[in-house]
């Protein structure tokens, strides 16, 4: 299982197929629970901006979340957050849901902790049933039984991405059954049932696209300020896969995306005899689109 990203993401991840999609617990207040959403719907999610103005002193306790949020552009500049006004609610929920196309949530008042948990949790529900994730699992070259890394290919979002997590080392073994290696991903927000399996040097490349592409890292879980995006030096990818860089030594998880090749879709239909995959050519296609 990947190691947690954050105590408040662990308890979320599920270890059976099945459970309801939207029982995701949240934190008190709207602030801070809509983060944690955020985080939970998008993993190591990248800035849309780098720096942001708040209207909250350094010392609220809501501070570092709305950083966050402001930095998605979740909740807008000057928008009324202590108290949070009802259509700042409604328009941080409408801005989430619009990345995945999925339909909006009639939002209540944000006052009520009673009214927010509910409209997460729809929130939660509907993104679940609208984005497209895969899982990509890679092995060891020189032994098919070992897992090299494990990532979340993560096209269906406002950031298309390649999200990677640190393994852990006590369970770095490749099941026979690889859609049970693709649920080790699913989390209360979504499912994971698809999946590309290869040899890490092929696995590599259906991004790298042959060494034709530059990799960037653009996110992480912790999130660092002001440490992204970063161009990765070509030829020590396979370091980055492996968490065994100094640039993501201390994460649990990275955001990375590849930029160069134009096709990537083409990169994947060439690359395809050589990996293990429950998807068919058309579900490829449908998973590596983006909303827009």
């Amino acid at each position: 299982m990947m190691r947690a990203v954050a105590a408040w993401v662990a308890a979320m991840l599920l270890g059976a197929a099945g459970t309801a999609l939207a029982s995701c617990p949240v934190p008190e207040g709207p602030i801070a629970a809509l983060a944690a959403t955020v985080r939970l719907l998008e993993p190591a999610m990248p800035r849309f901006l780098i720096t942001a103005r708040l209207e909250l002193p350094a010392e609220h306790p809501d501070y570092a979340d709305l950083l966050y949020l402001r930095e998605r552009r979740v909740i807008a500049r000057g928008a009324e957050v202590d108290p949070m006004a009802p259509e700042v609610w409604q328009a941080a929920l409408d801005e989430v849901a619009g990345w995945y196309d999925a339909p909006p949530v009639s939002a209540g008042d944000p006052s009520d902790p009673a009214v927010v948990t509910r409209d997460l949790a729809e929130l939660v529900d509907r993104v679940g049933r609208a984005v497209r994730p895969v899982a990509l699992i890679a092995w060891e070259p020189e032994d098919r039984q070992r897992l090299a890394f494990l990532g979340l290919v993560w096209n269906w979002s406002s950031y298309p991405r390649l999200v990677v997590f640190r393994l852990d080392p006590d369970d770095d073994r490749i099941d026979a059954n690889l859609g049970g290696m693709a649920r080790r991903l699913d989390t209360c927000a979504f499912a994971v049932r698809d999946y590309v399996a290869a040899s890490a040097p092929v696995a590599r490349d259906l991004f790298l696209a042959e060494n034709r592409a530059r990799m960037f890292i653009v996110g992480s879980e912790p999130d660092l300020p002001g440490a992204w995006p970063v161009e990765v030096p070509q030829g020590e990818e396979v370091d980055v896969f492996a968490f065994d860089h100094p640039l993501v030594a201390s994460l649990d998880a990275y955001a990375a995306v590849f930029v160069g090749d134009s096709a990537p879709v083409l990169t994947f239909a060439r690359l395809l005899p050589f990996v293990r995959t429950n998807l068919s050519p058309i579900g490829l296609r449908r998973v590596l689109v983006t909303p827009r």
